[in-house]
Formats: structure tokens, sequence, C-alpha cells
């Protein structure tokens, strides 16, 4: 938030909302309410990011070195709207499929131009998650469940200049 803020002067809207405490089933269908509720509040956001950590095995450690410091991987995720078997999902479809799939492909481009090491592959999954919200709507992973505190947090700072240079188009 304070970098999007404070060194691109991008307004920031930081919904601290925890949906996932009883599991993790019902997660994204709890947040929905708080989502409509914020977007209603506060027509003017552009963007909506859902930022987590992924769930990896524990052999499995995603850091990357950037300017000398342990920096957490970053993982971007879509939702597809289809069931295992390709099928539509017509109870759970996005209107802003193909907007969302073309904002996290631009900032897939961005990451390799600018920070390689960074990113791992866009994820693909049947899921709609909360993505139908707005046509630039990310689910972010930062690292996994091993990473620390530390190096989710120094990933933020590529993932800004990332995001900005996408949204100002630079």
């Amino acid at each position: 938030t304070s970098l999007l803020q404070d060194t691109y002067g991008i307004p920031v809207l930081h919904h601290r909302g925890k949906y996932d405490v009883e599991g993790r089933d019902y997660a994204y269908a709890n947040a929905e309410p708080d989502i409509q509720r914020v977007l209603a509040e506060h027509p003017t956001i552009q963007v909506a990011i859902d930022l987590h950590r992924d769930g990896v095995g524990d052999d499995v450690h995603l850091v990357t070195d950037i300017g000398g410091k342990q920096t957490a991987k970053i993982m971007f995720l879509n939702g597809l709207c289809r069931n295992s078997n390709g099928d539509v999902n017509d109870f759970a479809q996005n209107p802003n499929l193909s907007d969302n799939l073309a904002f996290s492909l631009q900032l897939q481009l961005k990451a390799k131009a600018y920070f390689p090491e960074l990113v791992r592959h866009i994820y693909l999954r049947a899921y709609r998650y909360n993505l139908h919200f707005k046509p630039r709507s990310l689910l972010v992973e930062v690292g996994a469940q091993n990473n620390t505190v530390a190096e989710a947090k120094n990933a933020m700072e590529p993932l800004a200049d990332i995001l900005y240079a996408v949204l100002s188009g630079k």
C-alpha cells in the first residue's frame, strides 16, 4: 500500500478482511459481500488485487535474490470459470475474464522484462475466485507458507514497480 501510494502516487484502499479463518472452502463466498460493498462505496476503484501466499510442498522454497535481498517469488493466478471437464460453470461466470487474463499477461511480460527471476508461471484454474468484479482483477500468490515474512515483504517493491509500469503504460 505505502509503496504504491508514496512512491507512485497510486491511491490504495487496503481491505484487511479475513475470510478463511474457519476454513478455505468458503473464503471467496464469505468475502464477496464485503468486496461488493467496498467497490460500491468506492466506485473509482479500477484494480482489485487479492493477495495470498501459495501452498507448496515443504521441500519447495519459492525465493530468489533481487538487489541482494531474499525475495519471495510471485505468481499471477486466473480463474477460467470452467469445471475440470472444461465445461463452462454457468453459476460462476466472469464477464471480465478476457480483461483479467490480459491484465495478468501484461504484468507477467513486464515482470519478465524487469525481474525475470521474480515471477513463476501464470496459473490458470477452473474457478472464478472473486475476479469477476473488475476488468483488472488479479489474484497474486506471494511466495508460500514456508517463506519468511521478510521474503514476502521484499517482493512488494518489485510487484509495485510492475504494477505501476503496467498501469501507467511505461
